[in-house]
């Protein structure tokens, strides 16, 4: 089943190369459903040993024909507004802390890793650390320069906007977008996730990155400049991670058929080609060592060189659309704010066997899939429950388990004696 999402695109403007033309914002749309359905020209482009585990995701996207109110709509708001860029702070301030905590501001992990040296950083230099991105959201509301959000659970609102800072009077794009994941998403923590983020739900692109032949892409033509970054920040807002986990090689994203990476595949040289990256293998597993999948929307390679959404990515999106994010496709939403799963499952590493609690005794279903996608078993239970793994070869495995539409994913490691 084909699952269409409307959406809505809110253009907030400063200047007149902010404001992007309505042929620009359709090529956007156009560029997300070839990506989400695997229409993309370049599919042909992914590499053999990734073909197999390639997907249609069945997802389309349109804009709104018909607003909050029922009113005829093209799905497109813009707004002149009087902030220059909805990123405000000290950008040097910003380089001096990542040289004396020796932190990449592009990584997660290393962000959280040198925590304590940046709070106290900041903190000599009269900054809250906390309260740097206080303001990243400004967009969403109208009366701090954005566009309020149309009804979150039954549009997907992208806000196009200047996101960049000012770095000795050059303007240098610092996000290119960012998205948060539906409420429950399973491979997002809780305690990842700001509190109540979900009240600024929605995806915000930086300008120069929106859609295809934009004529303000300036320095991101070569590197940004397909329309991808929008597809990536889509994928957070349906439940993905990037596939490095946000971490190092003992952190994955989550998802079984996507190869663990220690990092992104990330590069400012646009002169570079897709292939200089393919020996790239920054996890070494024994027992399924594959090469990073730089072909993959969730990782931060060059859009030249993005291509593919796994089977198991594409499970994972749709069982959102099918569970938190319902509402978007006329269905009714299996989950609230408060609506989180919590099963036990163990040992893990495991050598016989796993064992999943449920502490409610509610009915689940699980299933248990290889780290190419394939589903190996699958059943109904209750309760406590133990799967049998005699039969299977050392390595990684996925097991989903759905209750009622809300799904947990966990990653189990087989190593038998």
């Amino acid at each position: 089943m084909i699952y269409r999402i409307p959406v809505v695109v809110h253009i907030v403007h400063n200047v007149n190369s902010e404001n992007l033309s309505d042929d620009v914002i359709r090529s956007q749309i156009e560029v997300l459903n070839k990506d989400y359905r695997r229409l993309n020209a370049d599919a042909t482009q992914t590499r053999d040993i990734f073909k197999g585990v390639a997907g249609d995701a069945q997802i389309e996207f349109y804009l709104a024909d018909t607003d909050p109110n029922g009113a005829p709509t093209t799905g497109i708001t813009r707004k002149k507004t009087d902030k220059s860029s909805f990123i405000n702070f000290d950008i040097l301030l910003f380089f001096q802390a990542a040289l004396a905590c020796g932190v990449d501001f592009t990584d997660p992990a290393s962000i959280e890793e040198n925590m304590e040296c940046l709070v106290a950083f900041f903190e000599e230099n009269g900054v809250n650390f906390e309260e740097i991105f206080a303001g990243i959201d400004d967009v969403k509301y109208s009366d701090k320069g954005g566009t309020d959000p149309w009804n979150q659970k039954k549009y997907l609102n992208i806000w196009v906007c200047d996101l960049a800072v000012d770095v000795l009077g050059q303007s240098t794009p610092f996000l290119l977008g960012f998205a948060y994941p539906p409420v429950g998403a399973p491979l997002f923590p809780p305690e990842e996730l700001p509190v109540d983020y979900e009240k600024n739900d929605g995806v915000v692109i930086h300008y120069q990155a929106f859609g295809l032949n934009n004529p303000a892409v300036g320095e991101l033509a070569g590197l940004n400049d397909k329309g991808r970054t929008c597809t990536h920040e889509i994928g957070h807002y349906l439940g993905l991670r990037h596939i490095w986990g946000d971490g190092d090689c003992t952190v994955d994203d989550g998802i079984a058929d996507t190869p663990n990476a220690a990092e992104a595949s990330q590069t400012d040289d646009a002169s570079l080609t897709c292939n200089s990256f393919f020996t790239k293998n920054t996890c070494n597993d024994a027992s399924n060592d594959l090469p990073d999948m730089i072909e993959n929307y969730m990782d931060y390679s060059n859009e030249s060189c993005m291509n593919i959404f796994t089977q198991q990515q594409i499970n994972m999106m749709r069982s959102m659309l099918e569970g938190p994010r319902a509402e978007l496709i006329g269905l009714q939403s299996s989950t609230t704010e408060t609506d989180f799963l919590a099963y036990k499952v163990f040992p893990n590493p495991a050598s016989e066997s796993i064992n999943i609690l449920s502490a409610d005794n509610q009915v689940y279903t699980y299933g248990l899939y290889n780290v190419q996608g394939s589903l190996l078993q699958k059943g109904k239970a209750n309760g406590k429950y133990q799967i049998n793994l005699e039969s299977y070869v050392n390595g990684l495995y996925l097991l989903q388990i759905n209750q009622g539409g809300k799904i947990e994913s966990h990653k189990i490691l087989l190593k038998t004696n």
